[in-house]
């Protein structure tokens, strides 16, 4: 017997449910296990990071359907993997994974290890997710409606998720606004997502977030229902099991951040500095602080893996994801982790679409990537945005839900 109608959903799309101690009902996709070598190319022939949790091989990993959000108004309510809810917005890092730890059950929050997997399998699949990207729409779908411009007639304009043709030309006011002056637009194809945010942008009227999954095929991963929605669009993911600590890169083993009780504070020992070996593309794990380690650099204009950082008071820098470059110098061989978990492209080949941004700074910053809601032609599954620290709780970060089998 069924105990939610997700079930049946679920069901019909291959997914798996989990509930938390309230009841409330998670949808997770399930991915096999693969070996690097069998995402690309080149590769190591071994299990991709992703799925070994604590020295321990998982045959597969389940990762939220949907973008975590609260089924309940109160502030501290578990956040859960559902269709139709509003992704969660306007909290930290350690926030939103305490809330997410709350559904139990082998819950915890999407990680680095488990979001270079999915732009691995992307990459070998030929997937370019769109999502909301440009208030309620995709940016390569249609110009968005707004405030102040100049309409002639027949022209388009995207509001809501919809195309609307131009009736009547004029200079737009909120008073004729898409949905509210038929006798000046005509509603048209549906493009988007259902807008639904408390916050409302003064120019486009529309709000930031589009309910979960509500968009149109191509906003799921594979343009396949049964798989990940959302990934793009909306709000930035923050993952977890990586940082960048004055410029030096960061991580947990494997896929170690995925464990419930995964200890990412600020001050625990299981973060580890990535020593690069000066004969091939392997690694080995530090202490942080070590010699020689990974750092971030900029490095004559562009965003550079380096061996160290040569000035911390260059500030925020980005530049496309295709686009970053590698000190040949201090790093003949690229360690392949940072290829395994989708921090650098894996080769010329590499086409993966997004803006990366790295703040040359000192002190600790943290990762959210894919794109939000006004991100336009920047997010895609290369949008890294490393510019605040883990407690910065912009309207334009949220997260993701994975669990244990």
């Amino acid at each position: 017997m069924f105990n939610s109608p997700l079930e049946f959903l679920a069901q019909k799309y291959g997914n798996v449910v989990k509930y938390d101690a309230d009841g409330n009902p998670s949808i997770f996709v399930k991915f096999m296990k693969m070996k690097s070598s069998d995402l690309v190319t080149g590769l190591p022939d071994h299990t991709h990071p992703a799925f070994i949790i604590n020295g321990v091989e998982q045959d597969y990993i389940l990762l939220g359907k949907y973008k975590a959000g609260a089924v309940s108004e109160a502030a501290d309510s578990a956040l859960v993997s559902a269709p139709n809810i509003r992704p969660i917005r306007s909290l930290g890092a350690d926030q939103i994974l305490e809330r997410i730890r709350k559904g139990g059950n082998g819950i915890s929050g999407m990680t680095v290890a488990d979001y270079g997997f999915i732009k691995l399998l992307a990459q070998k699949n030929g997937w370019k997710p769109r999502g909301n990207t440009l208030w309620g729409q995709s940016h390569s779908d249609g110009t968005n409606w707004a405030v102040g411009q100049s309409v002639a007639k027949d022209n388009e304009r995207a509001f809501e998720g919809y195309i609307y043709k131009c009736l009547i030309a004029h200079s737009t006011v909120a008073e004729l606004r898409p949905d509210l002056a038929p006798s000046h637009w005509l509603k048209g194809r549906y493009i988007g997502g259902i807008s639904s945010d408390d916050a409302r942008d003064a120019n486009t009227q529309t709000g930031y977030r589009t309910l979960n999954g509500s968009g149109p095929l191509d906003w799921y991963l594979g343009e396949d229902a049964g798989n990940l929605a959302d990934i793009i669009g909306s709000s930035l993911e923050q993952q977890y099991g990586y940082r960048i600590v004055d410029c030096e890169l960061q991580i947990l083993e494997n896929n170690n951040a995925a464990a419930p009780d995964a200890d990412l504070s600020d001050k625990s020992a299981a973060w580890k500095a990535i020593l690069p070996n000066k004969s091939n593309d392997s690694y080995t794990l530090v202490a942080p602080g070590t010699v020689g380690t990974l750092h971030w650099n900029f490095k004559d204009t562009k965003i550079t893996l380096d061996t160290q950082c040569d000035d911390f008071s260059i500030g925020p820098k980005g530049q496309s994801f295709t686009t970053i470059a590698v000190n040949a110098e201090h790093l003949p061989f690229v360690p392949s982790i940072v290829k395994e978990l989708g921090l650098v492209p894996t080769g010329p080949e590499d086409k993966t679409e997004g803006y990366y941004w790295v703040n040359f700074a000192k002190g600790e910053f943290f990762p959210r990537r894919g794109g939000g809601y006004s991100g336009g032609a920047s997010a895609g599954l290369g949008y890294v945005y490393s510019g605040d620290a883990r407690g910065h709780a912009g309207a334009g970060y949220g997260g993701r839900s994975r669990s244990l089998p």
